[in-house]
């Protein structure tokens, strides 16, 4: 709750700066770019999995080290997605906008695609949701797990989402849903909606992944 308060508030001054720069239809990117932060958010969620773990202080170190790395990509996806869609927003939606003028952005477009770049963007809020789940999620849970090393935890976790594609895919469809509409149009219900999505999502592929562990130790 903490965290989607501390999201709910960002995204509310953000709101409020593109408004008054006449630039309200670019907040969807920014909704869309939030989802990226996935990862850090249910980090607070962890100890749902068990409590009863042998070497807490290892294990909370290999938890740790994830936890930086997936800062740092998280992170950078974040700002690589800002500033794409900063020039995608300049060219194909509003070439005479202050962000067109402030990046020297210039487009024979007339703001014909507006229509286009909503769907663009709740389709990349999915995707960014799934990849958040497989890239952010998922490393620090097997790491919470059984820790096989930065770049084991990683594989492990492309592995177990080829098996779940489809079920992961609906979870990070409920979870885009979850944040952008509301931040869109129903402001307080985020507060609400997003972490209880996140905390099913996150219960939900905890017990798929245990269940895998459990049957690959007793094979």
């Amino acid at each position: 709750m903490i965290a989607s308060l501390l999201i709910f508030t960002i995204a509310q001054t953000i709101e409020t700066l593109l408004i008054e720069y006449e630039l309200s239809s670019m907040y969807i990117s920014f909704c869309a770019g939030f989802i990226l932060f996935i990862p850090l958010v249910s980090l607070v969620l962890h100890p749902l999995l068990f409590n009863d773990v042998e070497d807490k202080l290892a294990r909370k170190s290999a938890l740790i080290k994830n936890v930086g790395l997936v800062m740092v990509v998280q992170g950078l996806f974040f700002l690589i997605w800002i500033t794409d869609a900063i020039a995608i927003y300049s060219i194909y939606v509003d070439s005479n906008s202050f962000l067109a003028k402030a990046f020297n952005i210039s487009s024979d477009n007339k703001g014909t695609f507006s229509k286009e770049f909503f769907w663009a963007n709740l389709l990349l809020a999915w995707l960014f949701s799934f990849l958040s789940l497989v890239v952010g999620l998922l490393p620090c849970l097997i790491a919470r797990l059984k820790n096989l090393g930065v770049v084991g935890n990683f594989v492990s976790a492309f592995q177990f989402a080829k098996v779940n594609k489809f079920q992961l895919t609906v979870y990070a469809f409920y979870l885009a849903f979850s944040a952008v509409i509301p931040l869109m149009y129903a402001n307080y219900l985020f507060i609400i909606l997003f972490p209880l999505t996140l905390v099913w999502a996150f219960v939900n592929i905890s017990n798929r992944y245990l269940k895998l562990h459990l049957l690959k130790s007793m094979v």
